[in-house]
């Protein structure tokens, strides 16, 4: 029953996307099939144009996030580097910020009046020394948001290096160059290369920068495409969904190759004593790692920010003067505070099921004796490879063609649907570990106590994970409240999230100053939520401390004394009868 539920909800869309793009009609109305997608949309010469300009934007991106992300996890691990603990703060906070932030925000920077424009001036055609709305300004700033994505993912891999190795090295007369390409790169290659193809896979599908910053400067990219099929008229579902088949056949591809690539090459550097985690002494360089890191705060945090605050208080974007009447319009107006309560409706209740979705599936793969049990975890894993925009169009083939769902379309309820298919793959692999590492035994006992399965799941599972629980579902709560690329597709005017909401005011209605006012207010909303589980989790773990010490003052209170035992198990001399005093000197002798 459970692997029927989780291929209906997690694969009949996917399915639904293959049949759709062999139609000529329109999601729930008749149609014939036909080919006529896939040669209007494979015969356009602009699509192989889209598709190498695709690629060469998801490398550009890619190589600045996993060279950027590597490097910091090199300096919070490994090196003395000044502020090493507050990278990963630095990191955490720019993942969890939508990357609307940065697209909208270093639209505003490299803008006529913007703070980058003003210092760096322009050129001798009147253009911004650095536009963001260029390849070079579209890369670098996807680029920010996927090096503290790529330094998140790396951080563990990297910790785990053996010290002892490198030293062996450095005795047998090795440089530092050669030491970390002869031995730190290939054992991090399996790490690498699934973090590339990940961040390609990623920048593959990413709608948000390319659709603000791309389309105005004529750039597309095949996210921009499949979402331009869409939204102009005639609207070519057949062709939109031939693209996208195409998109994931490379993204699949990909995959096997990397898994081809490696085979069974062993890696392991985790081993006995020798294994050795000390940060190394880099003398100077820790300065230029500090200024390194400092740089990389001001470009993708505190800029963005700064510019979002000074366009959300001038009367018009662009033009000087304070003014609190872009926020306090937001409040009066009743679109605003539906998305609100949208936004607040998805998030919270998509990252809270798509995180105990995981938890169940994680569990039945690791405790189900039946041979489908690794089935969910695989058919979970399949949506990774699908990009936001495209499941949109999924979701869209597989609910207005079934006429008892046809009445979702539009609702909150669809986009809830879309965005917790979206995010339970990443809630999956944050619990996997920890449910894990949950001993058998402890179950076995619930069981032979008499409680139930779900008693045993809410006393014993629960409670041991509940502090990974809570950050998986603010992870994914964060991200379900900050997507563009679902909502744009399914909401309608009563169901449009802040997200969606942003991007109208932005480039819809031309008012950048009221759009950098909401963006900061979801900002806020999103930090108190974060404060909110945080606070939480402290509970929680202050909570299982005291239980914990409890319970060992308790075993210690009914533990009998050993010295007691030990008195009580000598006999008294005087009472040993004089016989048996006889037959032991008797012995002895």
């Amino acid at each position: 029953m459970f692997l029927l539920f989780i291929g209906a909800f997690f694969g009949y869309p996917l399915l639904m996307l293959v049949y759709g793009a062999f139609r000529s009609g329109q999601p729930g109305t008749d149609g014939d099939l036909t080919l006529s997608g896939f040669t209007n949309a494979y015969g356009d010469p602009a699509t192989w144009e889209t598709l190498w300009a695709s690629v060469l934007y998801a490398v550009g991106v890619q190589t600045i996030g996993i060279v950027g992300g590597f490097v910091f996890a090199w300096l919070a691990t490994r090196t003395n580097t000044p502020g090493a603990k507050a990278i990963t703060i630095t990191m955490v906070t720019i993942f969890a910020i939508p990357t609307l932030f940065f697209a909208i925000s270093w639209g505003m920077l490299t803008g006529p009046t913007g703070l980058v424009t003003q210092t760096l001036g322009t050129g001798a055609d009147g253009q911004a020394r650095l536009d963001a709305f260029s390849w070079t300004g579209l890369i670098l700033v996807s680029g920010l948001k996927g090096i503290a994505v790529m330094y998140l993912l790396l951080l563990g891999p990297v910790r785990a290096l053996n010290r002892s190795m490198e030293e062996a090295a450095r005795l047998s007369g090795a440089s530092r160059l050669r030491l970390f390409v002869d031995i730190n790169i290939p054992i991090l290659l399996p790490t690498l290369s699934g973090l590339a193809i990940l961040g390609f896979v990623n920048s593959l599908g990413q709608l948000d920068v390319a659709l603000i910053l791309g389309v105005p400067a004529g750039i597309y990219v095949f996210p921009t495409q499949i979402y331009d099929f869409l939204a102009t008229t005639p609207i070519r579902y057949d062709s939109a969904s031939a693209l996208s088949l195409l998109l994931i056949a490379i993204i699949y591809l990909l995959v096997l190759v990397r898994s081809k690539a490696l085979g069974n090459r062993n890696f392991i550097t985790v081993t006995g004593k020798a294994y050795r985690l000390e940060r190394e002494d880099i003398g100077a360089w820790r300065w230029a790692g500090l200024a390194l890191f400092l740089l990389y705060t001001a470009v993708a945090l505190l800029l963005p920010l700064v510019q979002l605050i000074i366009g959300s208080l001038q009367p018009v974007l662009g033009v000087s003067g304070i003014t609190l009447k872009h926020y306090l319009d937001l409040f009066d107006s009743s679109d605003v505070l539906r998305a609100l309560q949208n936004t607040f409706f998805v998030g919270v209740v998509g990252g809270f099921f798509a995180t105990a979705l995981a938890v169940l599936i994680s569990y039945v793969a690791l405790r189900s004796k039946s041979r489908l049990a690794k089935v969910p975890e695989l058919v979970v894993w399949a949506v990774v490879a699908v990009p936001g925009i495209v499941l949109a169009l999924a979701i869209t083939w597989a609910y207005l063609s079934v006429p008892g769902l046809k009445n979702l379309y539009g609702s909150v309820w669809i986009v809830l649907i879309a965005l917790t298919i979206v995010v339970t793959p990443i809630a999956q692999r944050a619990t996997s570990g920890p449910v894990g590492q949950l001993g058998v035994e402890l179950e076995e006992s619930a069981r032979v106590c008499g409680a139930s399965a779900p008693r045993m799941m809410g006393t014993i599972v629960v409670p041991l994970i509940g502090p990974t629980f809570l950050a998986s579902w603010f992870i994914t709560g964060v991200m379900a409240a900050g997507s563009l690329d679902i909502p744009i597709l399914l909401s309608s005017t009563r169901t449009e999230t802040v997200s969606l909401l942003v991007y109208n005011y932005y480039t819809q209605l031309g008012n950048g100053s009221r759009a950098a006012a909401l963006l900061l207010v979801l900002l806020v909303l999103l930090a108190l939520g974060g404060a909110i589980m945080l606070g939480i989790g402290r509970l929680l773990r202050k909570r299982a401390e005291r239980r914990t010490r409890s319970r060992g003052a308790l075993v210690d209170a009914v533990r009998p004394d050993p010295q007691l035992d030990r008195a009580a198990s000598t006999p008294d001399p005087d009472q040993i009868p004089d016989n048996t005093r006889a037959l032991s000197a008797a012995s002895t002798r």
